[in-house]
């Protein structure tokens, strides 16, 4: 009789010690995280990022994501920001720079200090918002996705990728920080291994794609530096490439698939899963000030066949199998 009771009260404590974290876990009320993007074009981050908690063990009622959007206009970006403190999350993610910059710019005006995790942020020593890549100091730390150091780097690569190319048209924004220290970036390769360029504002004109197109010829190119208005205009550009016949080379998948030549970079998703890391650091106690910010976990070089088909344009095959391909099975893949 006593060893039924022993093994009856055994079960009884196994059980208890199983079931009690998860009866807890879901008492207690859900983690507040902010999330704060500029517009739709960012929402593959967020998917990124909700993936990347869910795999390190952060279920849905453990965390609650108060998701702020600027629906493109960054004066709407700023009120949601406004709104997004007045709730007082635990931590915030920023889906890009000019996300992060401007929360940075209001969280010190209103001298709120809240940790902030940035999902992909170009250059973000040079542009103020940490002191130092091993130790930023201060509420921010993230992912810098290496847009700007790339820059040149993109510019021998599409050289490379179509040899025909004899000329560059690079888009910038004078604007933005980081789009201008790209285009340096281009500048210097260009200066080292002789290739012409002409920069070209986009913040100048509104129509400065209907200007260009008087001044394409030929074996032009068109080079795209990191900057939210290009993100903005990717169609656009797109469209311009097939109505012109000129190549495009990118930033990102989602713009080879609006229909650019090629892209190289980390992708939205990449940046947005990387990202969980940092906001899981921090929730168990961590302070961003002491947590390095990384380099992404990858960088992808990807060509659309069927733009190359029907841009009419060879490819160099000494460079192509280092691609990933957007319809792999267009006409002309060998070519």
């Amino acid at each position: 009789m006593k060893i039924k009771w022993y093994f009856f009260i055994l079960t009884i404590m196994v059980l208890s010690i199983i079931t009690f974290p998860f009866i807890s876990n879901k008492d207690q009320k859900p983690l507040k995280i902010g999330i704060i993007m500029i517009g739709d074009s960012r929402y593959e981050k967020l998917i990124g990022l909700k993936k990347g908690m869910k795999e390190l063990g952060y279920d849905d009622w453990s965390t609650e994501f108060l998701v702020k959007s600027g629906r493109d206009q960054e004066a709407t970006l700023a009120s949601q920001i406004e709104d997004l403190l007045n709730e007082k999350p635990a931590l915030i993610v920023a889906l890009g720079g000019i996300e992060t910059l401007k929360l940075k710019e209001i969280m010190e005006k209103q001298n709120i200090q809240i940790p902030v995790v940035f999902a992909g942020v170009a250059a973000p020593k040079e542009i103020g918002l940490i002191k130092d890549y091993r130790s930023p100091g201060g509420l921010f730390t993230g992912i810098n996705n290496y847009h700007t150091s790339l820059s040149g780097k993109r510019l021998e690569i599409f050289r490379d990728l179509v040899p025909s190319i004899s000329r560059f048209h690079i888009l910038y924004d004078e604007d933005i920080e980081v789009s201008k220290l790209s285009l340096e970036n281009v500048k210097a390769a260009a200066e080292r291994i002789s290739l012409e360029i002409i920069p070209w504002n986009v913040s100048d004109s509104k129509n400065f794609l209907s200007e260009m197109k008087h001044k394409i010829h030929l074996n032009d190119a068109i080079l795209v530096m990191p900057g939210f208005k290009m993100e903005l205009l990717s169609k656009e550009i797109a469209q311009f490439s097939k109505e012109y016949h000129v190549p495009v080379m990118g930033l990102y998948e989602n713009e080879t698939e609006d229909g650019i030549l090629a892209s190289y970079g980390t992708s939205y998703f990449d940046q947005g899963y990387q990202s969980a890391r940092f906001v899981s650091s921090i929730i168990q106690g961590n302070s961003p000030a002491d947590i390095p910010v990384e380099m992404p976990d990858n960088i992808r070089f990807i060509v659309n066949q069927k733009v190359k088909s029907e841009l009419g344009i060879s490819l160099n095959k000494d460079i192509i199998h280092l691609a990933e391909f957007i319809n792999p099975n267009a006409e002309g893949m060998s070519q």
